[in-house]
């Protein structure tokens, strides 16, 4: 398996499955299972909390990464224990896809949260000095608030990473 360099930056939001951007991002009509396929033609990353992707079985962790484009990360919380067996188990699967298991220090090392007003010459600098010294970073809203998601993405692509 040939693994793909993870993105010096992506965008994304805590989660995929947002009822509240049907009609606005996923058409009326579309199936919920279809929503992460469809994300990850406009958004490159995903967060996830440590109870949101444990909890899956292994077909279910297969079908996301058969789901999601080779660019595509997932940003996963890291447990407060040490990685259970099945933890490990998981976290194989998903190897394919996995941008960063991150712990609460690690956080601040590679993930930018937007805030609520985004100052966004400042998201480019930082982005910018990020990918200056090769650090990836996960641009990623917390309220998963569409309308920011596509500024930031719009951002990244005119900043050209």
């Amino acid at each position: 398996m040939t693994l793909i360099p993870n993105p010096l930056c992506a965008v994304g939001a805590h989660g995929w499955d947002h009822p509240d951007w049907v009609g606005d991002f996923y058409p009326d009509e579309m199936p919920p299972e279809w929503r992460l396929s469809y994300y990850n033609h406009t958004f490159t990353c995903c967060y996830l909390d440590y109870a949101e992707w444990a909890q899956q079985d292994e077909a279910t962790l297969a079908q996301w990464v058969d789901d999601t484009l080779p660019r595509f990360r997932l940003v996963l919380q890291a447990p407060a224990s040490p990685l259970s067996v099945q933890d490990s188990a998981s976290l194989a699967i998903l190897v394919p896809r996995l941008g960063v298991l991150a712990d609460a220090a690690s956080l601040s090392e590679q993930i930018i949260w937007l805030p609520d007003e985004p100052d966004w010459r400042l998201l480019a600098m930082q982005i910018q000095a990020r990918a200056a010294q090769g650090v990836p970073s996960y641009v990623l809203s917390r309220e998963s608030r569409l309308s920011q998601l596509q500024q930031a993405v719009t951002l990244v692509e005119v900043l050209g990473y």
